[in-house]
């Protein structure tokens, strides 16, 4: 299942100063105030670093919570990266960081911020993520260097 904002994506959007965000919700978690990651959640970091394993990224960016840092631990040890936190409360500015650098970059948030910084990077308004059972979005959102033309697909994984 993928969608697109824009189809017919600009030449100038394919070019080095391109940037590609993957915007993921964490994986499935136990219960608790500050919960890891559930088995099955486990397995889903795995695989979310097999999808992104072609793709050398600049940056994996998460939360300071265990289930986000765990996300990202399985991607960020393939890819030789130190993950860097952001703060969930301030979505404007970690856009803002985000679309000042150029690469692939990873984040990794939570099912009220995900959509909320595909918005903030200039994606067209998306639908509520499922709190209790939905944790396999994979949000591909490309800026061109200008920061004006946004491209968005959004995947399973």
């Amino acid at each position: 299942m993928a969608q697109t904002s824009n189809t017919d994506m600009p030449i100038q959007m394919i070019n080095a100063k391109a940037k590609v965000f993957y915007l993921v919700r964490h994986a499935e978690k136990l219960e608790g105030k500050d919960p890891s990651l559930s088995a099955q959640g486990k397995l889903r970091a795995i695989r979310l670093a097999k999808v992104l394993s072609s793709t050398p990224l600049a940056k994996v960016y998460t939360t300071d919570y265990k289930r986000t840092r765990e996300t990202a631990l399985a991607v960020a040890e393939d890819q030789h990266l130190a993950p860097s936190l952001y703060n969930p409360a301030d979505l404007q500015k970690t856009a803002e960081v985000l679309l000042s650098q150029q690469g692939h970059i990873l984040v990794i948030g939570h099912s009220n911020t995900t959509t909320a910084l595909a918005e903030q990077l200039g994606a067209e308004k998306q639908p509520a993520i499922n709190d209790a059972s939905e944790f396999d979005r994979l949000y591909v959102v490309t800026v061109d260097g200008n920061n004006r033309e946004v491209s968005t697909v959004l995947l399973r994984y």
